[in-house]
């Protein structure tokens, strides 16, 4: 659907003229190979969120670190590319800056993330590795 206007174009372009279809051919197999690699990837973030829930079925968590870890894998390596900090883990938990501070030590002491290098006040962290 994200490619309609350009299958048209290209749909058009072989009916007219030779009936060399080599053009739309490659263009068709280009996008279905770019179908595919999308495919994997959400195939690979499925297998990644499973493992992690997997590993850490009987650790403890609260609504809000679920929420926010499940935003994570659901993300990973989008809008989190840098990782979330207090800030973000506030505005996504609607929290107050005591609370995310504190969440996110406990997630980080029962291993479901890890510290992303540098720190201080813009200290990052990351779901842990599967």
């Amino acid at each position: 659907m994200a490619r309609r206007h350009a299958y048209y174009d290209q749909l058009e372009s072989a009916q007219q003229g030779s009936l060399d279809i080599t053009p739309w051919l490659l263009w068709f197999l280009d996008t279905l190979k770019e179908a595919l690699e999308q495919a994997l990837l959400r195939v690979d973030r499925v297998l990644i969120k499973a493992t992690f829930w997997q590993r850490h079925a009987t650790t403890v968590l609260n609504e809000r670190q679920i929420k926010v870890l499940n935003r994570l894998l659901d993300t990973k390596g989008e809008e989190f590319a840098q990782g979330i900090n207090a800030r973000k883990y506030q505005s996504l938990a609607r929290v107050s800056k005591a609370t995310s501070t504190r969440d996110l030590a406990e997630l980080l002491e029962k291993g479901c993330l890890s510290k992303l290098p540098g720190g201080g006040r813009s200290t990052r962290y990351s779901v842990m590795p599967g």
